[in-house]
């Protein structure tokens, strides 16, 4: 209601103020302005007493009072801002009882890290599938995880993930352990120290101090000759290296020393034992044998020096695979041994594919097989095949702006423009395409809301939806389409 303000005239008692009834009329009005507003009507619901100050009105229930906020009636959305505290005081979350703090993984995860109200822990559940799905180290350094797959966990440290070894790691996990010496470490022997990799190696274990060897220790655990083997059983087990035929030992200080005492060379042996040929083989029986490298037919041979030398005196001739291949426009002609004829389909029409011997041409988007006179055809873009309709045949290709309107590509809708209206003829065909699916499934009603229209639809509201419009319909008839799940994408279907 507009101000009113009280007319008290020009002076006291002149008349030309309002009367009493008229101020009172007025007065009445502000009255239940005021009531309306700030009440029910009837009585008023702000009652304010001595506000301190960064009080506001509060719903108590009964009426608007000053209070504080102490207590949120929904869930609080900071809106991009900061919860901060001023002059370096803290911020306290106390929950009530044994409440716990939760920090939820987005607004429909889970509260993987908690505050327990009970104990006043910190836990929290930071696993991963796998290492390959640690976050990256360098941003998040110091982080611990758990990698699931490989059971461990790591921490990050200089850009990587280190594993924490547990009572489940190997030994070898160690940096100063190195379990490659020798090919691994093998049964009965001890990790030593290598000072000149700084590593604990897998080696043999001696009995001295220092690990430093000497007279305890067995000098060999086993040898073997061409003939025999010994195995050392004793510290003092003493290894005698004899001369046989022909052969003498000798050592001097640490060096071991085999000379041949017999005539240099062995007696003339066979130069070869069995050559072997695609028909027929010959085998060496004495120093003297010979075997002769015999040229057949187009085929010669000859030595020089250490060199055998094999030729084809009648090379084999290059064949073409075919002469000349024609087409309906242009012909090829083989040049080579290794020419390729390549078969190539024309998009969108034909295409080739080649399987053992076999070429084979097939149609892509073939007609249809069937048709009847007065058909025509129509391109089904879902499916991609062409498909046959009994009347002259528009098509559209329904989308979405968002969940408030649809939109239309093709018979002469501007394709920008919101739940167009449109005009149908009667005995056409409509073809409906909504590339939307399941996400907007498209109606045919007669009313908004209303009834589905049956007569001279088939197909499906989620993919391609065909509409014959009945001759029995009156010019103006106007129908509509209308999304199932999102009412306010509708639009009219005129008949013209």
């Amino acid at each position: 209601m507009p101000k009113q303000n009280l007319n008290i005239g020009s002076a006291a008692n002149d008349g030309t103020g309002d009367s009493l009834r008229d101020g009172a009329i007025k007065l009445n009005s502000i009255i239940d302005e005021l009531y309306t507003a700030l009440g029910n009507d009837t009585n008023l619901q702000i009652s304010v007493g001595t506000p301190a100050s960064g009080q506001f009105l509060k719903w108590n229930g009964t009426a608007f009072v000053e209070g504080g906020l102490n207590a949120l009636s929904e869930d609080l959305s900071v809106n991009g801002h900061d919860i901060i505290s001023s002059s370096n005081g803290d911020i306290t979350l106390k929950p009530n009882g044994t409440g716990d703090i939760k920090f939820w993984t987005g607004s429909t995860g889970a509260a993987l890290t908690i505050i327990d109200g009970a104990d006043g822990k910190l836990k929290w559940s930071n696993h991963f599938d796998d290492v390959a799905n640690l976050p990256d180290a360098t941003t998040y350094h110091g982080m611990f995880a758990h990698a699931h797959s490989e059971g461990k966990g790591y921490f990050a440290h200089a850009g990587n993930w280190i594993e924490i070894v547990d009572v489940t790691s190997g030994i070898g996990k160690l940096s100063d352990v190195d379990m490659t010496v020798g090919g691994g470490p093998s049964d009965g022997q001890v990790l030593k120290w290598q000072a000149s990799t700084s590593k604990w190696i897998a080696a043999n274990d001696e009995t001295a101090s220092g690990g430093g060897g000497g007279t305890t220790q067995n000098l060999f655990e086993g040898f073997t000759a061409d003939s025999g083997s010994t195995t050392a059983s004793a510290a003092t087990d003493v290894l005698t290296v004899a001369g046989g035929t022909n052969i003498s030992t000798s050592i001097s200080g640490d060096t071991l020393t085999i000379n041949m005492t017999g005539t240099l060379g062995d007696p003339a042996q066979n130069l070869y034992s069995v050559i072997g040929s695609d028909s027929g083989n010959k085998t060496a029986t004495s120093q003297t044998s010979t075997i002769n490298f015999v040229g057949g037919s187009g085929v010669s041979t000859a030595i020089s020096g250490d060199n055998l030398t094999i030729t084809n005196d009648s090379p084999n001739v290059s064949q073409e695979v075919y002469k000349t291949v024609t087409g309906d426009t242009g012909t090829t002609t083989a040049q080579l041994a290794t020419s390729t004829l390549s078969v190539v389909g024309a998009a969108n029409h034909i295409a080739s594919a080649v399987t053992s011997n076999t070429v084979t041409l097939s149609i892509v988007n073939p007609l249809p097989a069937t048709a009847t006179e007065g058909d025509t055809l129509i391109y089904d873009e879902q499916n991609g095949v062409w498909v046959v309709s009994e009347s002259p045949s528009i098509g559209f290709t329904v989308s979405s702006s968002g969940s408030s309107s649809y939109r239309f590509t093709g018979g002469g809708v501007t394709s920008s423009t919101d739940n167009p209206t449109i005009y149908v003829y009667r005995g056409f065909t409509y073809r409906f395409y909504n590339s939307t699916g399941a996400g907007h499934p498209f109606a045919l009603r007669q009313t908004s809301g209303g009834t589905a229209v049956t007569n001279g639809v088939t197909g499906t509201q989620t993919g391609v939806q065909y509409w014959t419009v009945p001759q029995t319909l009156a010019a103006g008839t106007t129908y509509v389409y209308q999304c199932t799940l999102h009412s306010a994408m509708v639009g009219n279907l005129v008949v013209v």
